[in-house]
């Protein structure tokens, strides 16, 4: 049967059609393929692909907390355990702490998984002499209970600070609907709510945009989210617009040097020692793949968080632009925060990872351990990614909020900002 040329055009057309379907399929149904394994490790300055990002360390399974105008490092406890942070102490788990310096606002203490917890804080002359007045046989201590023990063994003082302020101001819908081109875009793109004096908690779902499947599978959880949009994705204009469409904020998750050189961060990565021309550089390309968002969260960034120095100027880079700043706190020695808060712009800390360890049963114990910190300190911020056993836990635990006495609220309405900034 010989072909014609009206048989000739359908076929093209046909496949033609064929080629667009898979392509489609391919970016907005399919996860992003993994990366084929390389016999040469890669640089930081390579592309990352893979869906799911690997972190070049175990990370940090303890918290920070704000308890009496104070940063304080505790680490979590079993989920069953009892936990007093208005106190500022733990009990329930044997776990140990050292406390440092007043005023240097660095953490010290990590956790057994984190090979950098090792190095702490030297002990000071107080509290050598405090230590020696409690074995001194003429004063005598009452008995202590284990649990009180515990309590005082498990805090780590990051550092003197005058409880912050919120930011966001009140009457920020008001303020977006009259004069939104006056304001900084952390407030310009804040999803305004109506705090209801509930404990809150904010969930951010971070290194988003590049498994197109599990990206669209988080926008459709009830919000409000903080979805963080990893910087280098393909469509970011029409993956966040999206996203804010279905009412979550935005940030935007950019990717800082980890503490291993074989582990990829991605393209533009922030490093330490850069010069600062470049640096700036580095992050303003950052900031530029993306509009709408209220600020950024550091990918990776075990190496280059604990740098004062490279935080510094992403910091004045932020303030200058605008943009608020949270901590994802992905190493026990981070400095980020205290830059950020020392740097006058909004800051928030991470407080529990959700998905460090990809198994259901981790995800819900984690998300119970929030719970325990909104409840006892007002506030809990946890960070989860694009995930199924995450989105799944999510989809679950999401809609009891409200009955169980918490509040769903946007980062851009719990960070901080210094007295005087």
């Amino acid at each position: 049967m010989g072909l014609n040329p009206f048989r000739v055009a359908i076929l093209i057309a046909m496949a033609l059609g064929g080629l667009s379907g898979g392509y489609f399929l391919g970016k907005e149904v399919a996860p992003a393929p993994k990366p084929a394994p390389s016999s040469s490790p890669t640089t930081p300055h390579q592309m990352h692909t893979s869906a799911h990002n690997i972190y070049e360390e175990s990370l940090p399974r303890d918290i920070i907390i704000e308890s009496g105008g104070i940063l304080k490092r505790i680490d979590l406890p079993e989920p069953d355990a009892v936990i007093d942070l208005g106190k500022g102490t733990e009990s329930g788990v044997g776990k140990s702490a050292t406390t440092a310096p007043a005023g240097t606002g660095n953490a010290v203490s990590a956790p057994p998984e984190t090979s950098e917890a090792s190095q702490v804080a030297p002990t000071t002359p107080a509290d050598t002499a405090e230590t020696q007045a409690k074995s001194t046989p003429e004063a005598p201590q009452a008995p202590v209970k284990q649990a009180e023990q515990t309590e005082t063994a498990a805090i780590t003082t990051l550092g003197n600070l005058v409880r912050p302020k919120h930011a966001l101001p009140e009457n920020i819908a008001e303020l977006q609907r009259n004069s939104a081109k006056d304001l900084p875009p952390w407030q310009r793109y804040a999803l305004p709510v109506t705090l209801s004096g509930k404990p809150e908690i904010v969930i951010v779902i971070d290194d988003l945009g590049l498994d197109r499947r599990g990206t669209k599978r988080i926008m459709e959880l009830p919000g409000p989210l903080t979805l963080s949009f990893m910087s280098y994705a393909e469509d970011l204009a029409k993956q966040s617009g999206q996203a804010r469409k279905a009412g979550h904020e935005l940030m935007l998750h950019v990717p800082m040097e980890p503490g291993s050189p074989a582990i990829n961060p991605g393209p533009n990565v922030l490093l330490s020692g850069m010069p600062v021309s470049e640096l700036q550089k580095n992050i303003n390309w950052n900031l530029d793949q993306m509009d709408g968002y209220v600020g950024i969260n550091n990918h990776m960034g075990s190496r280059f968080t604990a740098d004062r120095e490279g935080m510094t100027t992403v910091v004045e880079v932020l303030k200058k632009r605008g943009y608020l700043f949270l901590d994802s706190v992905t190493s026990a020695k981070s400095v980020a925060h205290d830059v950020a808060r020392d740097g006058g712009i909004p800051f928030a800390i991470r407080n529990v990872f959700l998905d460090h360890d990809d198994d259901l049963d981790e995800i819900r114990n984690q998300l119970r351990h929030t719970e325990q910190i909104a409840k006892r300190t007002g506030l809990a911020i946890a960070i989860g990614h694009p995930r199924d056993k995450t989105i799944e836990a999510l989809q679950a635990w999401l809609p009891t909020l409200e009955k169980k006495g918490f509040q769903l609220v946007p980062v851009s309405s719990v960070v901080r900002i210094a007295p005087g900034t």
